[in-house]
């Protein structure tokens, strides 16, 4: 598999709980939330859209793919992206304030430029 579609792979799972625990951190029937493989910070998440009738893997190829669809299909999709990601923001903010006693200020965002090949 190439490293840059291993993405799709995790996304496409018709069931991510088998991916190892040093992969995933969450799932939900939307979404996969992994940790990086290579992480850039202590907390270091990417939050991947799974499949759907409305959305197939190469719809969710990048974000120019996913604006291409109808209106509605792409703000469910990131709406969807925004809860998962504000989820995710309140399970890191209770993991530093475990570890650390404090917590910092999160980035959270779509990659710019994307490094592999789907939505993340």
């Amino acid at each position: 598999m190439s490293n840059l579609t291993v993405l799709r792979s995790y996304a496409g799972k018709a069931h991510p709980e088998k991916l190892p625990d040093s992969v995933l951190f969450s799932h939900t029937e939307t979404s996969i939330t992994i940790f990086d493989a290579y992480p850039k910070s202590i907390f270091h998440f990417l939050i991947l859209p799974r499949p759907t009738k409305e959305l197939n893997i190469f719809d969710l190829t990048d974000l120019r793919s996913l604006l291409k669809k109808d209106r509605e299909t792409v703000n469910s999709t990131l709406v969807m992206l925004k809860n998962e990601a504000a989820k995710l923001r309140i399970s890191i903010y209770e993991e530093m304030r475990k570890r650390y006693g404090f917590q910092w200020g999160l980035w959270m965002g779509f990659h710019a430029v994307p490094s592999m090949m789907y939505v993340h």
